[in-house]
């Protein structure tokens, strides 16, 4: 997510490109990196976990997002993790908590249903 590369193909992504990420219906963040339009339209059509759940499951189209990081602060006294999200390359934050993850924002998704996308808008993939 750093770099702005494929989550599938791993190539860069341009700057001015459009970018999908994958989720939950509403999902405010993507763990996962954004992918290529051909390289999201391939993983919705391949992977069966995906495929399967159907309307759950949607893109947001968007060109640039911003990065955040789930930091884990400390231990609940029953033993859960408390976490915070903490703004990208905080120097505080690097002091306070652990990175566990990058999160990405993205910035006025447009979002669609993974079927309805794949149907309407998804890009041809080669037979």
């Amino acid at each position: 997510m750093i770099r702005r590369e494929c989550g599938l193909c791993t190539l860069a992504i341009e700057p001015t490109a459009q970018l999908v990420f994958i989720g939950e219906t509403e999902a405010r963040y993507y763990l996962e990196p954004p992918l290529h339009p051909h390289c999201a339209a391939y993983a919705l059509q391949v992977c069966p976990v995906l495929h399967a759940a159907g309307d759950t499951i949607e893109v947001a189209l968007t060109h640039t997002y911003t990065l955040a990081e789930d930091r884990i602060t400390g231990v609940s006294p029953d033993g859960r993790l408390r976490r915070g999200v903490f703004p990208y390359r905080d120097l505080a934050a690097r002091h306070l908590a652990v990175l566990e993850f990058y999160l990405a924002f993205p910035d006025t998704p447009e979002r669609v249903t993974a079927p309805t996308w794949l149907a309407e808008h998804a890009p041809q993939l080669l037979p």
